[in-house]
């Protein structure tokens, strides 16, 4: 048995291009197996969210042809993987793996933590595996001439696991990073970015408690939907913290979208949600605009962040530009 699951998973097609920061939490996250000769794996039907990489020995793939008899479909040698479809989808197993000999596995995630959980704590990790995933998933399918597309459900499906906050159902943050570095990596001469957030929204969760915060939350991203000029450039950046994107805006642009979004915040009726309590969200933003404020999408984040904050401070309702920040 290998005891480096670090080299073994660097190995692999599947993590070969993952940094050595994610090759340590998914190393963490893994375990070895020993399977003796002819034992099973897993069986057709099985509800799995597991892949599997050889470390020694062989696995066969068995599966049932039209007649009822079980035919070998595939077989995995040392550094090969496999189960990995089924990890991504969270679908049953549509096959049967066994031992040739004796076999040792590494088996990620291991049995203490489901790949869900892993999604979601490590969402920019996942941004990376699930990119690597694809690009070693349409190879194999394009062997058998079958084309993964782009809209495909199990492409849409992977995306949203990665990419949409689940509670909101907006963008989130990864999507942000990721989507904000191509705008300005792009042809656009100027791009807005307005962040904002309720001033009072823990006044919300100490007294009405986290279940109604959550649907305030909910229920303002859903008007934001209706809201924002491209529902792809809304995010749920962080917490109770939102962010939208202006490709091509410029200063007035900017300020005028977070006059409209403010005014909408500003009226929601909250008391269906509150047990009937009439509540008036107070909101501050953080404005910016490329390239003035920042010269690459980290360096502008990272500038018109903390003003929600800052506006909040300040006694909240305020919409502060980063140079607003700097006070006599």
């Amino acid at each position: 048995m290998s005891s480096n699951p670090d080299l073994l998973l660097k190995s692999t097609a599947l993590f070969s291009t993952c940094t050595d920061e994610d090759l340590a939490v998914i190393a963490s996250r893994s375990e070895f197996l020993d399977i003796p000769d002819g034992e099973t794996v897993f069986t057709g039907g099985d509800k799995s969210e597991r892949l599997y990489i050889v470390d020694s020995g062989e696995i066969v793939i068995r599966k049932d042809n039209n007649d009822g008899r079980p035919v070998d479909i595939a077989r995995f040698l040392a550094g090969d993987y496999f189960g990995e479809l089924d990890m991504f989808t969270g679908e049953s197993r549509n096959a049967a793996a066994y031992a040739s000999g004796d076999v040792s596995l590494l088996v990620f995630p291991d049995g203490e933590t489901g790949f869900g959980e892993i999604l979601e704590s490590y969402p920019q990790m996942s941004a990376r595996l699930l990119h690597a995933f694809l690009v070693q998933i349409s190879a194999r399918i394009r062997g058998v001439n079958i084309l993964v597309k782009e809209n495909s459900p199990l492409v849409q499906e992977l995306k949203r696991q990665v990419y949409v906050d689940k509670l909101t159902g907006l963008n989130n943050k990864t999507c942000f990073d990721e989507t904000f570095d191509r705008i300005l990596s792009g042809d656009n001469k100027t791009t807005g970015l307005l962040m904002f957030k309720p001033d009072n929204f823990k006044t919300i969760n100490d007294s009405y408690g986290h279940e109604a915060g959550d649907k305030v939350l909910r229920h303002i991203a859903d008007g934001l939907c209706e809201l924002v000029p491209d529902r792809d450039m809304l995010f749920r950046y962080m917490g109770n913290e939102n962010a939208v994107i202006l490709p091509g805006a410029g200063r007035e642009e900017v300020i005028r979208q977070a006059e409209i979004i403010g005014d909408y915040l500003r009226s929601i009726d909250l008391a269906p949600i509150l047990d009937g309590n009439s509540v008036t969200l107070s909101v501050s933003f953080g404005l910016g605009v490329f390239p003035e404020h920042g010269s690459d999408a980290s360096t502008l984040a990272e500038a018109v962040h903390p003003l929600t904050l800052e506006g909040r401070r300040r006694g909240g309702n305020l919409c502060l530009f980063p140079e607003d920040s700097i006070e006599s």
